[in-house]
Order: C-alpha cells, then structure tokens, then sequence
C-alpha cells in the first residue's frame, strides 16, 4: 500500500471515530452556554392572587440556593421565575418558552400538580430535567416520564397518614371534600380508600371550586350528617373560607386538611380562632443544627418561612451540584451540559439537605421522606402548627 493511500486510510477511520465520539456526546442533546453567558434557571411558581404567598415562598428558597452558590465554573446563576397560576395553561406555556431556549439548563417547579403534569409532558420532549418543590399528585411521577422529580412527598403516602390518623383517633365517619384539582380530589380519593378500608364511612363526597368565595350550598348539605371529620383536599385560599364557614354554621366536626393549607399566615391568622385545632399534614420537619441555622438565615432575608421554601432551596441545591458535575469548559469560554447526563446526574443524587437526605427512586420520587399530622395549637397570643408525634 501507497504511504498516500496508507495515510487517507488512517485519516478516514480517525475521522469515522471523532464523528462517532461527537455523535455519542449526549443521546439527548447538549445545552451550549456561551462565554460570559449566566446559567440559567427557570422557576414555575404561583407569583399572584390567591396563592402567591407559597409560591412567592417557593421562589425565595431557590433564590436563596443560587445566591448562595453564585456561580459555576465562571458562569454566574441566573433565576428566572415565571407565574405559572397553580393551573396547566399557564404552565404549559412557561414551558414551550423555557424549552424552546437552547441556553435554559433545567427547571425548578411547577407549583401545583396540574400545571406539573401539563409542562413536564412539554418539558419531556425538549429532554429538559424538572424538578418541583410542591407537586405532590401520584400522577407527576406515575407516568413514567424520565426527566421529573420532586423533594415533595407523593400524595398516595399523605393521603393514607391522614385517613390513618383519623381511624386511629376513632373517628369513624368523615365528609369528604375537594377542589375538583388534581391536587385536591387525588388526595381525597387516596383518604377515601384508606379510609374505607380501616371500618370509616364516608358520609359524603362533595366538590368546591376554586376561586369560589360561598361553600355554604355544600355545607349546608353536610351539616345534618353531623360528620366527626371534615377532610378537605385543596389549597388555602378555599381551605381559610372553609373553616370559617364551617364554624359559623355551627360545625363541631374536626378539620383535616393537607399542606395546601399549612401557613402559619395564610390559614391560621387568617381564620382567626376557627383554625385552632385543625390539622393538617406536612413533611417532618428536621431537628437539625442545620435546618435551625438555614431558618434564621432566610427569616432575616425573606421573613419566616410559609411552607415549600426548605424544599425548594434544596431543589436547587440538588439541580446546581448536577450542573457542577457534568459541565465542561471548553477552550472558547462556553459551558456545555449534556441533557442526559444532567438528568442522570439528579437520578443518582445522594445529599443531605436541609430537609434532610435526599436521594430518589426510579419514578423520581424522593425517597426517606415522611410525613406527619400538625395541629394548630396556641401559646399566649401565637398560634401555629405544632407536630404530633
């Protein structure tokens, strides 16, 4: 063989490899950053009415991870929130927008679980990893869509400590209530069927609408049931109207709600004394050095906590350290993030949050987190949740 020809071999079969190297970059595409560029985040959260506070609170605890961290291999972090209205349009298009920007790394919610479920089927086919604070739906994770996750519990576990609880306390026959949300009616299905196993009888199955001011027509129907329980699946704004009217109609029946309703501002102060003695679930909160410190440093910075901020801080923590592990610098100043190996990354996170260790199973559900029934209760003039072991 030709030195010549000998050579154009070697150059063609070194060629054939580089090409399959680049093919084999990342099966899913690569985020390219540019030179000086920031890295760039999306936060889907509620940013108005109703339930801004937890989601405005939402957005703090990622701002606060960011700022904490600051940059990334010279590339400084950027948050970019959008309101995505606890609802599945608004979050939809938050999502073709984030999707449709070659320089958007990943996403840190929804808030809610419908607007979860309707962006991460968007977010699915750009390959771009999501991962919420707050969408506790069994459907955000059931569906078998790679690239979600959450640092929230899934609702089939809250809605069962809460039917437990009440079957525990004796309490044997409830009225049921939702919002018609995902959210909501999920977790008063996952009550209902707990319920119903353990000897309870569901007095009656009724819904509300969000947005709604009046729920006398529903409460009046239950009333001469006399049920020992009212659970409600939905969030505070409807959760606050409830309880009032409920104790203004004459109700004895205790109140269980979820931690759509769990606000020290939102739902205690704002019912006044009708909240004393409801309960509501919410993830075990940590007896931690770290945790204690982590509160006092956000409460200086943003006030005290209303529910997601833990959870949404070590979101962040969680997406930021994938990021630092798969980014490579490259001659001309840009970052480029693989797609895949960033969600891999996330899959294999083991990290001790604020929240306490995190770490998630192949659904993307996160894994040792357990969930607890809080009372609200009273000392002098505060009233707030208080754990019940």
């Amino acid at each position: 063989m030709k030195k010549t020809a000998w050579l154009g071999l070697v150059f063609l079969v070194l060629g054939i490899s580089l090409a399959g190297v680049a093919l084999a970059a990342d099966e899913w595409g690569e985020i390219v950053i540019p030179k000086d560029a920031p890295i760039k985040i999306g936060m889907g959260t509620v940013l108005s009415g109703g339930y801004a506070n937890f989601g405005i609170d939402i957005k703090n605890g990622a701002e606060m991870a960011l700022m904490e961290k600051g940059e990334i291999l010279g590339h400084k972090l950027a948050l970019e929130p959008g309101d995505d209205q606890c609802e599945g349009a608004p979050s939809v298009a938050l999502a073709e927008k984030w999707g449709n920007d070659p320089t958007m790394v990943g996403v840190l919610g929804y808030m809610c679980s419908s607007g979860t479920i309707a962006a991460s089927d968007v977010h699915n086919k750009y390959k771009q990893t999501v991962i919420s604070a707050s969408a506790t739906g069994q459907d955000v994770t059931a569906r078998g869509i790679p690239i979600i996750f959450r640092l929230c519990w899934n609702d089939k576990v809250q809605g069962k400590v809460a039917a437990d609880f009440v079957l525990k306390n004796k309490w044997m026959n409830a009225a049921l209530i939702h919002d018609k949300s995902t959210y909501g009616q999920g977790l008063v299905d996952v009550f209902k069927e707990t319920y119903t196993k353990g000897g309870g009888k569901v007095l009656a199955y009724e819904a509300i609408t969000r947005g709604d001011k009046d729920f006398s027509p529903v409460l009046t129907k239950i009333k001469p049931l006399n049920p020992q329980v009212v659970n409600f699946g939905g969030m505070v704004a409807e959760g606050t109207l409830l309880i009032r009217q409920m104790r203004r109609l004459g109700y004895k029946s205790k109140f269980v709600g979820y931690e759509g309703v769990y606000s020290e501002k939102d739902f205690i102060q704002a019912s006044g004394e009708a909240a004393i003695g409801a309960y509501a679930t919410y993830s075990k909160t940590p007896q931690t050095t770290v945790f204690t410190d982590w509160q006092k440093k956000f409460q200086a910075k943003y006030g005290a906590p209303v529910a997601y901020a833990p959870h949404a801080y070590d979101s962040a923590k969680v997406l930021l350290m994938a990021v630092e592990k798969v980014a490579q610098k490259k001659g001309d100043g840009s970052l480029v993030v693989g797609k895949k190996a960033l969600r891999d990354a996330v899959s294999a996170t083991k990290y001790s949050g604020i929240t306490g260790p995190v770490s998630f199973d192949k659904y993307g559900d996160r894994t040792e987190i357990v969930v607890t029934v809080n009372i609200v209760t009273c000392e002098g003039k505060r009233c707030f949740f208080k754990e019940i072991n």
